[in-house]
C-alpha cells in the first residue's frame, strides 16, 4: 500500500491511492494487492465498489492520516492509534508515552500524565486535552515540587497526537508543544460496512498483588481501642497498624486476577446522527518490579566520583543524593503505592443538520483511585535505607502502604461545524467546553493517620483528642470553561486565511487538613500548609490568523501572528490577608546580602599565636596521657584516645600545621572581625551579579608569598557568608489587599516549506509564543521567614515567558525507491528553542523568572512496512537542555563564582532541574503479519541513555530531598505482542511489557522508585 494523501493537505501533490488494509483485518480473510490509484485496473470493478463504501472512511482511514501526518506536516509529531495503545497496555498511565520517542510524562507512577517534550514540561507550557477539553492541576508535592496532574482513562482512548512544539494552527497549544487525546468514536466500534456495532473488551494481566488494606478503615476509631501509641506530635506511623509488608512476585508468572479490565461499547451510525456509550474499569493492585539488573542501583560510583572530582576542584563538601533504590524496593518485590482502581462512562453523539452543518456532543465521567507516594519522605527513607543497612538494621524491603488518592472527573463538549458545499468562505467550527476535577490525596507532608491535640492544648504536649483522622487529608475543587471557534477562508486557489480565537476561565479552590485541625507537626507539615495550597481565579482569551500562501508548484508560505491576554486574582490571599493572618501578612523582605572579609594575620600575630597553640598541644598530649594511665585499664577507650592524639600529632609543630578553626583556611590564619560588605538584592536576583563586588571586579583579592613562615602563597583575604542578609522597613500596611494580575503580548510565526520533488521537502519554521503564569504560579501562598525579598506574596513574575522557535527539517517518502514497500518514509529535523523569562521557583519556595531556558536538538522518524513485515524507528539526540541566569548563579555562590550561569536542566531547588530529559532516545518497533493477516506479531525496544547531570555538582548548601533528580542508568527495555483474528466477531491478544524484566528507574521520575516488572497481558476483544 502506498500513501493516501490529498492534493489540499499534503504538499506531495500525490494522487489518492486505494487503502485496503482495512478490509483485509477487519471485514474478509483475503488480501487485496494494493497500489498508486492511477495504477488500479479499472476493470477489476468489485474492488472499486468496495473501496466507494463507508468504510474507507472509517477507522482505518483516521489512523493512516494520523501515521502519514507525522511525515507530511511540517510540524514535528508523533501518533498512537487505538490497535498500538491496547497492542502494549501498560501499568500506568504514563505508559502510554513509552512508544512516542521524545515524549515522556514526569511523574510516570502518579495515577495521572505530566507531558514533557523537550526538556520542556508545566501546567500551561505542554496541554494535554481531551476531545478538546482542558483539565490540567498543578499539584504540590512538598518540597520535590510541583506536579502538572491531567488524568485519563486510556481504556476510552481512540488516538493520541503529540506536537512538538508551539503550533500556531492548532486550537490548543504552548509553548512546549500539545499532547491531544480523542476519545472514542463510533467508527472504533462499528464493524466496516454496518451502521450499528457492539464492542466488549476484556484484559487481565500478571506482576499484580491486592496491596494491603488493613489500615484503611481506622479513621473515625478510638487508637486506645486499638492499642496504638502517637507520637509526640499524634502522628501514627502506617507500619504500626499494617501496611508495612514484603512481598515477592514471580517475574511475571503469576496469573492472579489482581489486575483485570473490560470496556463495553455500542455505537450506532445514521444518516442523521451519530451515537456511542461506553463503560470502562479496571482494577490493578501494587505491581512487582524487574529483577535484572539491579546490582545497578544499589550504588552509583560515577556520582561519587564526579562529586569527588568536584569537590577537590572546587573546596566544597558536597555529596549528591544517590538513589540506593535497590535496597529498599528489593528487585522483584511489591512496589507499595502503585494501584489502580477506574471506573469511567463516555456517551457521544452527532448530528447532522441540513446545509452541511455537524453538532458534536459528549460527555465523560471518571471516578479514579490510586496509590502514590510522598516523594520527599520516599527519598528519605531510601537513604535511611541506606545507613542502616550498613549498620546491619536494615528494614528488609518492609514499605510504607499509605492511604488511596481519589480524583473525581466530569466533561461536558459541545461542538459545531458548518462547512457548505462549493462555499470558499465558510468552513467553520466552534466548541464549548467544561472541566471539573475534584480530588483528595494524603500528601502534605504529615503521617496519613494521627490524632490531633485537644482544644485550648499545644501540638506537640501530648494531649489529643482520641479519634484517629486523616492528617495529611490535601483537597482540590478545579473547574474549567472555555470556547472556542475558527474558520478558514479560501481566497484563491492559491491562498487560504484561517482566524481564530478561543476563551477560558479556571477556578481553583484546595484546602490541607491542617487548616481544619491546626499544626500538628510543624516540622511536617508547615511547608505544605504555606506552601501548597491554592485559591484562586484565572481567565485568557487568545486571537489569531494565518496565512498559508502557495506561491508556485514548489513552494508554500505559512505566516501569522496571535495575540494573547491575561488575567488572575490570588483569592486565598486575598482571604487570608482579609482575616487578618500573619503568615500572609505583606513581608518587608531582604534589601541586601552580607558578607564579611577576613584579612590574614601578619607574621607578628602569627609569632603570638605559635608559641600559644605549641603550649596547648603540650597540654592535651598531657591530659590524654594522665586518663590513661589512670583509667585505661578499666576502659582501653582512654588509652586508644590517647595512641590516635599521638600518631595524629606526633610534635608540636604537626598539631599547628594541622590547627583548626572558624577563620583557618588550608593552615593560613585570618582575623576573627573583618569588614562588612552588603550586596544590594531587589526580591527577584535581576542585577544581582552586576552589583556583587566579587563577580564584577570590584573586590580584588591578592597573594601573598610566604605568609606566616610558611612557603608558597596565600590569598590575602578569606570572606565567609553565613546567610546574613538585611531586611527592608515594615510595609505601611502589611493587610493590603492583592491586586488583579494582568499582562497581554503579541507573537508572529512563519513557516517556508520547498518541495524538491513530488516525494521530498525540506522546511524552515519560525514562531514565538507566550505563556502566562498559571493559578499555581500566580497564588504563591505564603512563606516562613519574610526573606522573599518581595512586599508580594503573589512572587515577582513580571511578564510573561516568551519562547522563540526555530526548527529546519527534511522529510522524504522513499517508496519510489522501493517498489515491495507500501510506506517508506524518513524525516529528520533540527529544533533550537529559547525561552525567556522562565518561571520557576528559587531557593526560598518563591516564583520568580529566571532569565532564559535553552533547548536544541535532532529528531530523526522512520518507517518502513511491506505489508507482511513493517518497522518504526524514532531518535533524539538532545545537544542542550540548560536554565540560564548569571544573576540567580551569582547569588547561589556570590563569592567564589563555582556555579556556571547555564546548567543543565535546572539550578538545585527548582522543578526545572527535573525536567532534564536523556541525552539520546530511541524506539524501535518490528512486527510481521501472518497467516493472512489474521496474525500479527511485533517486538519493540526501547533504549534512553543515562542521567549524568554534572551540573549538580557545582553547588553546595544544597538539601537531598528538595527537588533533587533523579539518575538513573542506560535504560533497554523490551515489550513483544501477539494478535490473532479468530473472524470477524473475535480478537484474542497477548502482550509482554519488560520482557527481560529489567530493573530500572523510569526517565524523569520525581518519586525514587523502580518501574513495573516483567507483565504479561491477555485480552480479549469480540463485536457483535
Amino acid at each position: 500500500m502506498r500513501h493516501s494523501r490529498s492534493t489540499t493537505c499534503s504538499p506531495f501533490r500525490l494522487r489518492p491511492i486505494v487503502i485496503g488494509i482495512g478490509m483485509a483485518m477487519m471485514h474478509m480473510a483475503t488480501v487485496s494487492h494494493n497500489v498508486h490509484a492511477n495504477e488500479v485496473e479499472t476493470e477489476h470493478s468489485g474492488a472499486t465498489t468496495v473501496l466507494e463504501t463507508v468504510t474507507v472512511h472509517g477507522q482505518v482511514d483516521k489512523d493512516e492520516q494520523g501515521k502519514n501526518d507525522v511525515y507530511d506536516k511540517d510540524v514535528v509529531t508523533v501518533y498512537q492509534s487505538k490497535e498500538e495503545i491496547e497492542r502494549y497496555r501498560g501499568t500506568s498511565a504514563a505508559d502510554l508515552f513509552k512508544g512516542m520517542n521524545g515524549v515522556y510524562s514526569g511523574d510516570a507512577r502518579s495515577g495521572g500524565l505530566d507531558p514533557n517534550i523537550r526538556g520542556i514540561q508545566g501546567e500551561g507550557r505542554v496541554p494535554l486535552t481531551v476531545d478538546g477539553t482542558e483539565q490540567a492541576t498543578s499539584i504540590w508535592q512538598t518540597g520535590v515540587g510541583v506536579s502538572n496532574r491531567n488524568y485519563v482513562d486510556p481504556n476510552l482512548i481512540s488516538n493520541i497526537t503529540v506536537e512538538k512544539g508551539p503550533n500556531a494552527t492548532s486550537a490548543v497549544s504552548g509553548i512546549g508543544g500539545s499532547v491531544q487525546v480523542r476519545t472514542l468514536e463510533p467508527d472504533d466500534i462499528i464493524k466496516p460496512g454496518e451502521s450499528f456495532g457492539i464492542e466488549l473488551k476484556m484484559d487481565t494481566a500478571t506482576n499484580s498483588v491486592k496491596p494491603d488494606e488493613r489500615a484503611f478503615g481506622l479513621y473515625g476509631k478510638d487508637y486506645r481501642d486499638l492499642g496504638l501509641t502517637p507520637d509526640i506530635y499524634g502522628g501514627i506511623h502506617p507500619g504500626s497498624i499494617g501496611g508495612n509488608l514484603r512481598r515477592s512476585g514471580k517475574s511475571g508468572k503469576d496469573l492472579n486476577f489482581d489486575d483485570n479490565a473490560y470496556r463495553l461499547a455500542i455505537a450506532k451510525k445514521h444518516e442523521y446522527f451519530d451515537l456511542l456509550a461506553a463503560y470502562s474499569y479496571r482494577k490493578r493492585g501494587n505491581y512487582y518490579s524487574g529483577k535484572r539488573g539491579a546490582d545497578k542501583y544499589e550504588s552509583n560510583t560515577w556520582m561519587e566520583d564526579a562529586a569527588a572530582a568536584a569537590n577537590g576542584a572546587h573546596g566544597l563538601n558536597y555529596r549528591p543524593s544517590v538513589s540506593y533504590i535497590a535496597r529498599y524496593y528489593l528487585p522483584g518485590d511489591e512496589v507499595a503505592n502503585t494501584s489502580s482502581e477506574q471506573e469511567s462512562v463516555l456517551l457521544k453523539g452527532a448530528l447532522r443538520l441540513p446545509n452541511d452543518q455537524t453538532v458534536n456532543m459528549s460527555f465523560m465521567r471518571s471516578d479514579h483511585t490510586f496509590g502514590e507516594t510522598v516523594p520527599w519522605r520516599n527519598e528519605w527513607l531510601i537513604q535511611l535505607q541506606d545507613a542502616m543497612d550498613r549498620q546491619g538494621v536494615g528494614t528488609h524491603g518492609a514499605q510504607e502502604q499509605w492511604p488511596y488518592s481519589t480524583v473525581k472527573q466530569d466533561t461536558w463538549n459541545l461542538g459545531y461545524a458548518w462547512k457548505p458545499e462549493g462555499n470558499r468562505l465558510i468552513d467553520f467550527k466552534a466548541a464549548a467546553w467544561l472541566t471539573q476535577s475534584d480530588s483528595e490525596r494524603h500528601q502534605n507532608g504529615e503521617n496519613p493517620y494521627g490524632v490531633v491535640a485537644l482544644e485550648n492544648s499545644i501540638p506537640g504536649s501530648g494531649k489529643f483528642d482520641s479519634i484517629i483522622r486523616p492528617r495529611a487529608l490535601q483537597i482540590s475543587d478545579h473547574r474549567r470553561i472555555g470556547f472556542n471557534l475558527s474558520n478558514k477562508f479560501q481566497l484563491h486557489n492559491k491562498l487560504d486565511l484561517t482566524v481564530s480565537g478561543d476563551w477560558t476561565k479556571e477556578r481553583l479552590r484546595q484546602q490541607d487538613a491542617s487548616e481544619m485541625w491546626g499544626l500538628q507537626n510543624p516540622y511536617n507539615a508547615w511547608g505544605s500548609r504555606h506552601w501548597g495550597p491554592r485559591a484562586g481565579r484565572r481567565q485568557q482569551w487568545n486571537a489569531g490568523f494565518n496565512f498559508d500562501w502557495r506561491p508556485t508548484g514548489w513552494l508554500q508560505i505559512n505566516a501569522g501572528a496571535r495575540y494573547s491576554d491575561y488575567w488572575s486574582f490570588d483569592d486565598q490571599l486575598a482571604a487570608k490577608r482579609a482575616a487578618r493572618d500573619e503568615d500572609w501578612a505583606v513581608q518587608k523582605g531582604f534589601v541586601s546580602r552580607n558578607f564579611t572579609v577576613h584579612e590574614l594575620i601578619s607574621d607578628e600575630e602569627m609569632s603570638e599565636i605559635r608559641p600559644q597553640v605549641l603550649d596547648e598541644w603540650q597540654q592535651v598530649r598531657d591530659i590524654y596521657k594522665e586518663r590513661a594511665d589512670l583509667y585505661g585499664a578499666q576502659d582501653p577507650s582512654y588509652i586508644e584516645t590517647y595512641k590516635t592524639f599521638i600518631e595524629k600529632y606526633p610534635s608540636a609543630q604537626t598539631y599547628l600545621d594541622n590547627y583548626t578553626g572558624a577563620n583557618i583556611r588550608n593552615g593560613y590564619w585570618y582575623s576573627d572581625g573583618g569588614t562588612v560588605i552588603s550586596v544590594p538584592y531587589n526580591g527577584d536576583h535581576r542585577g544581582f551579579a552586576e552589583n556583587n563586588p566579587f563577580a564584577n571586579g570590584e573586590f580584588q583579592n591578592e597573594s601573598v608569598d610566604g605568609a606566616q613562615g610558611k612557603e608558597g602563597s596565600a590569598p590575602k583575604y578569606y570572606v565567609s557568608d553565613s546567610n546574613s542578609y538585611s531586611y527592608g522597613k515594615q510595609p505601611e500596611n502589611k493587610w493590603e489587599q492583592p491586586k488583579k494580575q494582568k499582562d497581554h503580548a503579541w507573537v508572529p510565526h512563519i513557516g517556508l516549506t520547498a518541495f524538491i520533488s513530488d516525494n521530498a521537502r525540506v522546511y524552515v519554521r519560525y514562531s514565538e509564543a507566550v505563556r502566562f503564569p498559571s493559578l499555581f504560579e500566580s497564588s504563591n501562598s505564603a512563606h516562613s521567614t519574610g526573606a522573599s525579598g518581595s512586599n508580594s506574596l503573589a512572587g515577582v513574575v513580571t511578564q510573561p515567558e516568551h519562547a522563540y522557535n526555530w526548527e529546519i527539517g527534511y522529510a522524504h517518502n522513499l517508496t519510489g525507491y522501493f517498489d515491495s514497500l507500501e510506506y517508506a518514509d524518513f524525516r529528520i529535523n533540527y529544533f533550537n528553542n529559547r525561552i525567556k523569562d522562565y518561571i520557576d521557583r528559587d531557593w526560598n519556595m518563591n516564583t520568580l523568572q529566571f532569565s532564559e531556558k535553552r533547548m536544541s536538538g535532532i529528531e530523526l522518524q522512520a518507517r518502513a512496512d511491506s505489508g507482511k513485515y513493517f518497522m518504526n524507528v524514532g531518535a533524539t539526540y538532545r545537544l542542550k537542555q540548560q536554565l540560564c541566569d548569571k544573576d540567580y548563579a551569582s547569588f547561589m555562590d556570590p563569592v567564589y563564582g563555582r556555579v556556571s550561569e547555564c546548567v543543565d536542566g535546572g539550578f538545585p531547588l527548582t522543578y526545572a532541574r527535573t525536567s532534564l530529559q536523556p541525552q539520546l532516545s530511541v524506539n524501535l518497533d518490528i512486527g510481521a503479519r501472518l497467516l493472512d493477516r489474521k496474525l500479527e506479531i511485533g517486538t519493540r525496544a526501547i533504549y534512553h541513555s543515562a542521567a549524568k547531570n554534572q551540573s549538580d555538582f557545582s553547588a553546595s548548601r544544597i538539601s537531598n530531598y528538595h527537588s533533587t533528580p533523579n539518575y538513573w542508568n542506560p535504560i533497554l527495555v523490551f515489550d513483544a505482542y501477539a494478535s490473532y483474528r479468530v473472524n470477524d466477531n473475535l480478537n484474542f491478544d497477548l502482550g509482554i511489557t519488560n520482557l527481560t524484566n529489567e530493573y530500572y528507574l523510569d526517565p524523569l521520575a520525581r518519586v525514587t522508585m523502580p518501574a513495573p516488572g516483567r507483565t504479561v497481558r491477555l485480552a480479549m476483544t469480540a463485536r457483535f
